[in-house]
């Protein structure tokens, strides 16, 4: 297991112990009971990702019976016969609105929260994972990103090299990447601060847009693009065209403009494909990129999506 992997594994089982057990170093017995008993506060996936936490924590503590032991309990929540009731799903927004962007972003700026700001152009332009936006690197009209997916001993790392050649655009993230790249915050602060501004900004909403959600508006204007399913697994950075089947809906990419596409020389030899083609994308490739007029028609909104030196100074 990726030593990450199991970091993030170790953390979550002891928040559990704390939290459901009341000890830092719960026996066999103690975990075993508090799993089952808190199963119906889980959604069965978390639950899965729990018990494998727990299970991997137990080994690298080198308690092998205990793993054991956790890894024979069904959830009781999913067993055949269960009656209790399964958590609900938190409904996640996965198209964001034009309009909303600039709205979020006009927000952001005003109230000093340019990290967040520019987290969000970077994600509403490239679609890329938070913990890939500090990797991100402008030279001339390309911009390079270190996929943020990668296993050490597959080096299955979706890296890719993408084109803009919307100048003004391209400058936009160029000054975004370069103050990501020195930013000293955690993802998880920046994501938090995100939450409560969204919050304040749109507050009869029930749900409100994250960073993913502007990931998911990218996936749901490509498939509306027309492009083959291997450039928008590559734009995406996902190893298999299978994997853009959850992001976004091509409805709600209809009519969107996409500002970005492979680099002319981009390798998609490595992009897995399935045995059936998926539904969107039909083979063809987007052969231009068009200048997207709200740029140039609100200047104010562009140049809030900047960090330039006298701002940040």
């Amino acid at each position: 297991m990726h030593p990450t992997t199991l970091k993030r594994y170790q953390t979550r089982a002891r928040n559990f112990y704390q939290k459901r057990c009341g000890s830092d170093a719960p026996d066999s017995a103690q975990i075993c009971a508090a799993l089952l008993t808190s199963a119906s506060a889980y959604q069965p996936n978390s639950f899965s990702t729990l018990k494998s936490a727990l299970i991997n924590d137990q080994i690298a503590r080198g308690n092998r019976n205990a793993a054991k032991a956790i890894q024979k309990l069904v959830n009781p929540v999913t067993a055949p016969g269960s009656k209790l009731p399964r958590k609900p799903k938190t409904k996640k927004v996965r198209a964001v609105s034009d309009d909303d962007f600039w709205e979020l972003i006009l927000h952001l700026r005003a109230r000093g929260f340019l990290d967040e700001a520019l987290c969000v152009v970077l994600a509403y332009y490239l679609g890329v994972r938070p913990c890939e936006m500090r990797t991100v690197t402008v030279g001339d009209n390309q911009v390079e990103i270190i996929g943020g997916k990668k296993s050490a001993p597959l080096e299955r790392g979706a890296d890719r090299t993408l084109a803009i050649e919307n100048p003004e655009l391209l400058k936009s993230v160029a000054e975004a990447a370069h103050w990501m790249s020195n930013c000293p915050r955690t993802d998880t602060a920046i994501r938090d601060r995100l939450r409560k501004e969204c919050r304040a900004l749109w507050p009869r909403r029930k749900q409100h847009p994250t960073l993913k959600s502007f990931r998911h508006q990218l996936g749901s204007n490509l498939k509306a693009s027309g492009e083959s399913g291997e450039s928008l697994a590559y734009i995406m950075g996902h190893q298999s065209t299978d994997s853009i089947n959850v992001y976004g809906d091509r409805r709600s990419g209809a009519g969107r403009t996409v500002y970005i596409r492979a680099a002319a020389d981009a390798d998609l030899s490595k992009v897995r494909k399935p045995k059936k083609p998926a539904l969107f994308g039909r083979g063809q490739v987007v052969g231009r990129i068009e200048i997207p007029i709200s740029l140039s028609s609100r200047s104010t909104a562009a140049r809030a999506t900047t960090a330039s030196t006298d701002v940040s100074g």
